[in-house]
């Protein structure tokens, strides 16, 4: 997908920026290293939820527009956030791109393209300062107008369009969602756009990416099922055909492999590369939810049933829409031990981990 860059300014009207105020790096209760969250959309409102299952900071959130690929079709649609190494950024409504910091803070820092017939994704690199979107424009009958630019995070500025498409509204075509960066490259989720059946969706591919000319670098995925969600040791992919969950970083390079069992069909990779789970799909007739575990190279892990991880949020505990996992990843290591799970006040859809940093 991603192959020369298009260049030129074109696709987006800067407009004057809503920069708000700032916050003081996050750091640990003792002073330490940056504490790691997972990030959960429930009720209109974004969590960053602790280790422990609790929640650390929390904003509401304002819905989008309903965007549709046609009748009885829905345009697929990422959650809105993404994190940095200092704060989580989140798209309230249409256009505001808001932060928000574990002490709780909040405020306004630029705006992005959005409407009843537009709708953008956005990745804030590590370091908080610059932003790739994505634009959508479904305003045409049977395509979609695909644009993504990068620019600085505040006042619109040293803007370039990298990359721009068409593509049909069928189920079969691609779209990119940037939800990443490493080491200045993009990392780019390929999607389809528009679906009948939007429960268990997952990406087909990753691509990584120069963030100035858009020449890819590296491809993960197809034949074998990416993780939804990264890690900064690179992803898992699932091959049903073998049965084999292979761990890949972002070189597009395969360094290790456990079974994959029965129906499991999405997979995550801890922040070291160490560990990885795997779920059963989703949606009508899927299997009941359940997590399997495995430490790569060991032969330990953990089995869950009743939940299904989406995420990692450190290397001993896990992110599932309803619940935090406590995985003991230091004792695992030739045997299979107990997990423990607390129970979230509500269920949502996970949204990504702090920090963001890949």
């Amino acid at each position: 997908l991603l192959a020369l860059s298009c260049g030129g300014n074109t696709g987006h009207s800067p407009s004057p920026s809503a920069a708000g105020s700032t916050a003081s790096p996050a750091s640990s209760p003792s002073g330490g290293a940056v504490a790691s969250y997972g990030l959960l959309l429930t009720a209109g409102t974004l969590e960053m939820i602790t280790p422990a299952g609790t929640i650390a900071a929390h904003a509401g959130v304002a819905a989008p527009s309903v965007h549709t690929c046609g009748p009885g079709t829905g345009a697929v649609l990422q959650p809105p956030v993404s994190a940095s190494d200092t704060k989580v950024y989140y798209r309230d409504g249409n256009t505001a791109i808001k932060f928000l910091t574990p002490e709780g803070q909040t405020g306004n820092v630029t705006t992005v393209p959005g409407s009843a017939t537009t709708v953008s994704f956005f990745s804030v690199s590590p370091d908080d300062q610059r932003i790739a979107v994505l634009v959508e424009d479904l305003s045409p009958a049977t395509t979609i107008k695909l644009s993504l630019y990068v620019e600085d995070l505040n006042g619109h500025t040293n803007h370039s369009v990298i990359f721009t498409n068409t593509v049909p509204k069928f189920k079969s075509a691609t779209t990119l969602w940037p939800m990443g960066w490493h080491n200045s490259l993009l990392l780019l989720a390929v999607w389809a756009p528009c679906t009948f059946e939007p429960a268990g969706l997952v990406p087909l591919e990753w691509h990584v990416a120069n963030a100035v000319t858009a020449v890819r670098v590296a491809k993960i995925g197809n034949p074998c099922i990416p993780s939804y969600w990264p890690s900064p040791a690179g992803v898992a992919c699932i091959d049903l055909s073998t049965k084999l969950a292979s761990r890949f970083d972002w070189a597009g390079n395969a360094t290790g492999s456990a079974t994959a069992q029965g129906s499991e069909f999405q997979s995550g990779l801890s922040p070291s590369g160490r560990s990885l789970f795997l779920t059963p799909g989703q949606g009508i007739g899927a299997p009941a939810p359940a997590t399997r575990i495995v430490v790569l190279g060991t032969g330990g892990g953990s089995a869950v049933a009743g939940h299904s991880a989406c995420l990692w949020i450190d290397e001993g505990h896990l992110l599932a829409p309803d619940a935090v996992i406590s995985f003991p990843s230091s004792t695992a290591t030739t045997a299979t031990v107990a997990s423990k799970i607390t129970a979230l006040p509500a269920s949502g859809q996970c949204a990504g981990r702090f920090p963001g940093g890949l």
